[in-house]
């Protein structure tokens, strides 16, 4: 679905043929191909998780069998954006190590997106992320933000399809999202998942 959105996106923008949405159409199929990239690793993992390993040995091997990014992975995704300059603070709250793989992995590729955004449109030079677990709650959830304290940086627009991964995570899952301008300063991308229908990492239902 991202892909045949953003491949219809980039299209239109090639029809009207204006010098200024070259940018457009390349940031789409740029878009396109990452997006394109990341279904076939997930499918490739799938299938790895599927698969008996003694039955297939030949086809054995890290392309294959790399897990998808969980939680723990998330320290170094920060340490990778930060050696590009972007100071980046992040903290945990609630019992976040409880989280479903398949919910850790949303959350995991919400950061990453998000940040990648930060460093192509804005002028910040900081950004925090948090996410938050309550299970207290009259509605239980999970919920990750990402904030930042820049401005958008002039000629730097896009398409305005880089969040689109965000949202369709979010669509998937039934969370809520709120991606925008802060009241004050930065810009702001906040998903909360709902708790109640998701399955923890120790496969208990809620």
């Amino acid at each position: 679905a991202v892909v045949g959105v953003q491949a219809a996106a980039g299209r239109k923008l090639l029809e009207r043929g204006r010098p200024d949405d070259i940018e457009g159409a390349a940031e789409a199929l740029g878009n396109v191909e990452a997006s394109a990239r990341e279904g076939v690793t997930q499918m490739r993992s799938l299938l790895g998780t599927l698969r008996d390993p003694a039955g297939d040995e030949e086809t054995e091997g890290p392309e294959v069998r790399r897990p998808e990014p969980r939680l723990e992975d998330l320290p170094a995704l920060l340490d990778e954006v930060r050696e590009s300059g972007l100071q980046v603070d992040y903290e945990a709250v609630g019992p976040v190590e409880d989280l479903s793989v398949p919910l850790a992995h949303s959350v995991y590729r919400i950061v990453q997106e998000a940040l990648a955004n930060v460093r192509r449109h804005s002028t910040a030079d900081r950004a925090q992320v948090v996410l938050r677990v309550d299970r207290a709650a009259a509605a239980p959830y999970a919920e990750v933000e990402i904030t930042d304290n820049g401005r958008p940086r002039h000629g730097t627009s896009g398409s305005g399809l880089g969040l689109l991964g965000v949202r369709e995570r979010a669509a998937v899952r039934k969370a809520e999202v709120d991606i925008g301008p802060r009241a004050v300063q930065g810009f702001r991308v906040r998903v909360r998942f709902p708790l109640d229908s998701l399955v923890t990492s120790a496969g208990a239902a809620r």
